[in-house]
Order: structure tokens, then C-alpha cells, then sequence
């Protein structure tokens, strides 16, 4: 325990190595947006054939944020590993960040869709408006949930100090087996789909929309059996009620974002906003516990 708190932490999880981490992705989306352009270019010039960059007519210029939006949906990924030992709310935030940027993602992809006039129908103008509307929505209960969590803590003087210690150790080690893990879901999403051929960019579009729709969704399921670990590990120093309930509210908002990946349609909006919602419900009650009855260590 001591050598994953002492070293494997500071190697994976510190400031100077999320500072490390945060240029290599910035670099990399910037790179794919780069050679993502050049290829979109080539194709309207003629250059290259016009089915290597998309078969189904020329590309829409919206459409090349798709795979760098994605690589920096990866590093909202660490960010949430990143804030888990410091802060339970702050690690939930990042949650429904990460579901916004999805949708936000989603909506990069389906926006350019509708110069296919076969698409530019009511059916997908509606789901377009929902989505957007979600987007608004979510926006604001992030900014309602963030603004109830700012408050910083400082945990009472009656509080044994020594098991709260031992709760943070035990954050840190479950921060750094979720890198693992994040590792892993990555390389497992990346052979999932090496098997299907590639014949141009629109493919390679194709597969990783595949690939973060089979992370997320893994992804998810792992988050949620970290928050029961995390709901055991509260009693080590804390038997409060108002802990218990939003901890265990927070778990119930992990699983309502983990269904949103398996809805279809407005559906998915409406899951997301839900969750959100839910969320910044669990916390406002804490809120009045902890304002009413003190008790408010993180």
C-alpha cells in the first residue's frame, strides 16, 4: 500500500505529471486536426481521390473536430482520475463534464449530417433541437453543481484524524488502479476493433466512434463499482447520514449516466439530464445537512 501511496501515485497522478500528459494530448488533437484538414483539403482539390476522405460525398468542414474532440475527451478521463484523491463532488463533476463533451462530441458528428438531403427531415431536426436543448440544460446543472461544491472543507477538530488519512491513502490507491484500468479499457477497445479493414478516413472516423462508445460504456460500469468502494471506505471515519445519502446518490447518478450509453434517440438526452439533475439534487440535501448540522469533511 505504502509503495502505490509513496511512488506509483507521484509517477501517475501528480501536478508535474498531469501537466506532462495534458500537452501530450493537446498535441496529439492538434496533430489530428492538422493532418485531418490537409486530408479534407486534398479531397475538395482533387488532389486525392474524393472517397478516401468520404464516400458518401465531400466532407462538411465541421466534421474533422470529431477525432481530436475525441482525444481530448480522453484527457477529461485522466482529469476525473486525477481529482478522485482530492475531492469526492469534484470527481462527480467531472462525470457529467465528460457526458456534456460526449454530447457536444455527438453533436459535431450529426450537425454535418444534414447536408445529406435524404436527413434533413423532421424526425432529425427534432432530435437535433432535443440535443441541443440538453446541451443548455446540462450546461447549467454542471454550473448549479459546481457552484455547491466550491465551498472548501476543513474537517473538525473532533474528527479522527488518523482515519481520515487512511481514507485519502485508500482514494489514491483506487486512483491509480483506475489509470490501469483506463490503460487497459483503451487497449481492449483499440483490438476490438484492429480487426475491420480501413479503406479511407471516414472509416477510421467509423471505428473510433466504436472504440469510445465500447470505452465509455466500460468505462462507466467500472466508475460505479469504484463509488461503492468509495461508500464502504466513508464508514472507515464517517457514519453520517448525510454522507451515506450522497454518496449513495452519487452512485445512482453514475448508473442513470451508464444507461444513457445504451438508450437511443432523445432517449439518451433525456437519461443524461436526469442523472445530472439527480446529482445536483443529492448534493444541495447535503448541503442543507452539513449548513444545519455541521460535519462537512470531504
Amino acid at each position: 500500500m505504502n509503495f502505490i501511496v509513496d511512488k506509483l501515485f507521484p509517477f501517475l497522478l501528480s501536478q508535474s505529471k498531469r501537466n506532462f500528459v495534458e500537452k501530450i494530448f493537446f498535441r496529439l488533437a492538434i496533430t489530428c486536426f492538422i493532418v485531418d484538414s490537409i486530408l479534407m483539403a486534398a479531397a475538395y482539390l482533387e488532389i486525392i481521390p474524393g472517397w478516401v476522405y468520404c464516400r458518401t460525398g465531400m466532407p462538411d468542414p465541421l466534421s474533422i473536430i470529431y477525432t481530436p474532440f475525441s482525444i481530448l475527451l480522453l484527457y477529461e478521463v485522466y482529469l476525473l482520475i486525477f481529482y478522485l484523491p482530492y475531492s469526492i463532488t469534484t470527481y462527480l463533476g467531472k462525470q457529467y463534464e465528460i457526458i456534456t463533451l460526449i454530447l457536444v462530441r455527438k453533436l459535431f458528428y450529426e450537425i454535418p449530417l444534414f447536408s445529406h438531403p435524404n436527413l434533413f427531415n423532421e424526425e432529425h431536426i427534432t432530435h437535433l433541437l432535443v440535443s441541443l436543448c440538453g446541451l443548455i440544460a446540462l450546461c447549467g446543472l454542471i454550473f448549479l453543481f459546481n457552484k455547491l461544491s466550491k465551498k472548501e472543507k476543513t474537517p473538525k477538530p473532533e474528527q479522527n484524524k488518523t482515519d481520515y488519512v487512511k481514507f485519502i491513502a485508500k482514494k489514491k490507491i483506487l486512483s491509480v488502479v483506475l489509470v490501469l484500468i483506463f490503460g487497459f479499457l483503451f487497449v481492449k477497445s483499440f483490438f476490438e476493433i484492429s480487426e475491420f479493414s480501413i479503406s479511407g478516413v471516414e472509416d477510421i472516423e467509423h471505428l473510433i466512434r466504436q472504440m469510445s462508445n465500447s470505452f465509455f460504456n466500460d468505462f462507466f460500469v467500472v466508475l460505479i463499482l469504484i463509488e461503492v468502494l468509495l461508500l464502504l471506505f466513508t464508514f472507515s471515519f464517517s457514519d453520517k447520514f448525510n454522507k451515506v445519502v450522497r454518496n449513495s446518490g452519487f452512485i445512482i447518478s453514475t448508473m442513470l449516466l451508464k444507461l444513457s450509453f445504451r438508450a437511443e434517440g432523445n432517449t439518451t438526452v433525456y437519461i443524461m439530464i436526469i442523472a445530472t439533475l439527480f446529482g445536483v439534487g443529492i448534493l444541495w440535501i447535503y448541503k442543507l445537512f452539513e449548513k444545519k448540522f455541521g460535519d462537512s469533511t470531504e
